[in-house]
């Protein structure tokens, strides 16, 4: 069983230690103690847990429509979402996604979708969120590090 909590610094050792694959480096954040250290006070870092266990994280952005012209006022951007690599392939993924939609709309009411990017050649993860419900826009964002990305949503039914 999977569950969304806000990170605090009890974790905070179980969320240093979290890790991609060199390749996976490329799309998602590589070093989570200097990423969390850089964050604004409308990032807000979320943590995925199973068993009590810190297998994941990923970040809400409540400003994620103030950085990118194709996110409407009321979504709220998820960003930075990676599975521990000991932890990878067990469906953590998916059930953490398919939580987001309840925990956002409990935790951050205002809020009516969910936008997103997803790297081209991330195709693993974008899979995963098409699984889970999301919708490709169909147009693409050309602003990412590491080359075009497919911008996705998803409505939260209130």
């Amino acid at each position: 069983m999977i569950t969304i909590e806000k990170y605090s610094d009890s974790r905070k050792v179980q969320t240093h230690q979290l890790s991609v694959t060199t390749e996976q480096s490329q799309f998602t954040v590589s070093n989570i103690a200097e990423f969390l250290g850089c964050l604004a006070s409308h990032e807000h870092p979320q943590l995925i847990l199973s068993d009590d266990q810190v297998v994941g994280f990923f970040i809400l952005d409540t400003q994620y429509n103030n950085h990118y012209d194709f996110c409407p006022s009321e979504a709220i951007g998820i960003r930075g979402l990676l599975i521990d690599q000991r932890f990878q392939g067990q469906g953590f993924a998916v059930q953490a996604i398919l939580a987001m939609p309840a925990y956002i709309s409990k935790k951050y009411s205002t809020f009516s979708s969910i936008y997103l990017t997803v790297n081209c050649r991330n195709e693993p993860a974008y899979n995963c969120y098409l699984k889970c419900g999301f919708k490709d826009s169909g147009h693409l964002y050309y602003g990412g590090a590491a080359g075009p990305q497919h911008i996705m949503s998803y409505a939260i039914t209130q």
